[in-house]
């Protein structure tokens, strides 16, 4: 199947592109999302997932990138679509990328079932994309393959979240839309969150990590909601040294994830 070469913004397949690029709700109404850059590209490439197009800066692609592009194109049966400069830099996330990138299709929602048992981290309104993407990242980094989101958190497929996971998405089921009383309803394991108003001392508590765990993250400055503390069996705060006033959730994330792992590789 030869190359199609587009020009103009006109073009149908460039206007959905865009508002995949810049609309939320679009890439939840077509079901979709983009991926751009070398690394991504590879993880998509190598996961089961569907690819419906690849897009290639037409001027200023790299040999590397070029490769990349036909092979994920042949593997997953899908058409090259080269675009002007000018056309790509507006559907990239970064400035001067390396010219190549992906319309994927998002995998579908899985029951409650698949991770009723599972170890999750929820994310309760984290509405930052680089924020919401580190979590992500550092949740598969600690074994906790399940995220789940709370309706006000932002939408992890977004092509922003998924360039901050970097990659990670494809070793995460991701569950989205889920409000505190369904998660409470719906999870067979223990409930925590992860509170800077108080708690429990993270590091002097008793042991909480011997059922399935679900770790509940809040958005920076609000912290975890009301509705969130209501569905949790414990709280944890971390302490930390006077002179700082509070960690980034992607940090707490990662000190109280990889605490639950250090906890049971300890046992």
């Amino acid at each position: 199947m030869s190359d199609v070469l587009i020009e103009s913004d006109a073009n149908a397949r460039f206007k959905r592109w865009k508002k995949l690029a810049e609309e939320t709700r679009a890439v939840k109404k077509e079901g979709a999302t983009l991926v751009e850059g070398i690394h991504l590209m590879e993880v998509v490439r190598d996961a089961d997932v569907d690819v419906a197009a690849v897009m290639i800066d037409d001027e200023r692609v790299t040999e590397e990138a070029e490769a990349l592009a036909y092979e994920t194109a042949d593997k997953k049966y899908a058409r090259v679509f080269r675009l002007t400069s000018a056309l790509y830099d507006r559907l990239s996330p970064v400035e001067h990328g390396v010219g190549v990138m992906a319309e994927m299709v998002l995998p579908e929602t899985p029951e409650a079932s698949r991770w009723a048992d599972a170890d999750v981290l929820y994310l309760d309104g984290v509405q930052d994309a680089g924020n919401a993407g580190t979590l992500i990242r550092t949740a598969v980094a600690a074994g906790f393959r399940v995220i789940a989101a709370s309706p006000k958190t932002a939408l992890l497929w977004t092509p922003k979240v998924m360039r901050a996971a970097m990659g990670a998405h494809m070793g995460a089921v991701i569950v989205e839309n889920v409000t505190a009383e369904a998660l409470r309803a719906n999870f067979k394991g223990t409930i925590l969150a992860a509170d800077a108003r108080g708690g429990e001392d993270l590091f002097a508590a008793d042991d909480y990590s011997r059922d399935s765990l679900c770790w509940i993250m809040g958005a920076e400055g609000p912290g975890v909601s009301e509705a969130a503390l209501a569905v949790t069996d414990r709280r944890f705060y971390i302490p930390i040294e006077a002179a700082c006033e509070s960690l980034n959730v992607g940090a707490a994330a990662a000190v109280c994830l990889f605490d639950a792992r250090r906890r049971r590789q300890c046992r």
